[in-house]
């Protein structure tokens, strides 16, 4: 059942390591001016510095998808900033990143970045991937849905239109795919920014959704944004790992965010 939870915001709280997730955000441009864009990883939609420790997790960058191929960004200024390495032109773009899949495991001493077989009595262990795209749309928007490439994520949110032609209150079709393939019965929330201001920093909580749902059978389910704003939308999906005295599981995480206009 389909929840419209702006009346009662819901907190989601997961047994994982990962109270942070991965989102991508990019600058409004002109035609003609380079693109500059940001990895969010923290509590959105407050940007803030990638520990030296963690920088690693995201060693692919950020990369920039159209019709016509894709092109690396490049790294400026705060170590989670990127930017064009060239003016962009007119169009509609798909803007990605991604965190490597990386163990994580717990003790009692806490979260270690290591497998089971590495962490001494460990009770949890997690392969953690990440992945965020963000739909990029320069100039006058584009009718065609120039933003469903399929970046090739593991697991990632593909839109099915250009969100740039919904308003406020229609549908919003997207298919979530896991390796490929549409993912059914996957749950999907979405949330925007401003809706939850509450400090979640210490708490280990999400931030509170304003939209929840689950897929179909061809993967694909219709977000409603009831608002105009910057939105994200996101799916967790999680496989038992091959070596179950290694870790315990494969855990995905993609978001994908995107502006409503007014």
């Amino acid at each position: 059942m389909k929840k419209l939870l702006l009346a009662t915001a819901v907190c989601a709280v997961s047994f994982s390591a990962q109270a942070h997730r991965v989102w991508v955000q990019s600058e409004p441009t002109k035609a003609g001016e380079i693109l500059k864009a940001d990895i969010g990883y923290g509590e959105f939609p407050t940007l803030e510095p990638i520990a030296e420790k963690r920088l690693h997790f995201f060693e692919k960058g950020m990369v920039l998808v159209n019709a016509e191929g894709k092109q690396n960004l490049v790294q400026k200024g705060e170590n989670y900033h990127y930017e064009s390495a060239k003016p962009v032109k007119a169009g509609s773009y798909v803007l990605a990143a991604e965190y490597k899949p990386t163990f994580w495991s717990q003790n009692a001493e806490g979260w270690k970045q290591a497998d089971m077989l590495n962490t001494p009595n460990a009770t949890y262990c997690e392969s953690t991937a990440m992945y965020g795209k963000n739909i990029v749309n320069i100039g006058k928007a584009v009718e065609k849905n120039d933003v469903a490439e399929v970046v090739g994520h593991e697991l990632e949110i593909v839109p099915m239109v250009n969100p740039a032609t919904i308003k406020v209150g229609e549908r919003f079709k997207v298919v979530v795919l896991y390796q490929g393939e549409p993912l059914p019965n996957a749950t999907l929330t979405a949330t925007f920014k401003g809706f939850d201001n509450s400090d979640n920093q210490h708490t280990h909580k999400v931030e509170a959704q304003a939209f929840s749902d689950t897929t179909g059978a061809d993967g694909t389910v219709d977000i409603i944004p009831l608002r105009d704003g910057f939105w994200k939308a996101s799916v967790v999906y999680e496989t038992p790992f091959e070596k179950p005295a290694q870790c315990q599981k494969h855990k995905h995480y993609a978001t994908l965010t995107f502006d409503i206009a007014k």
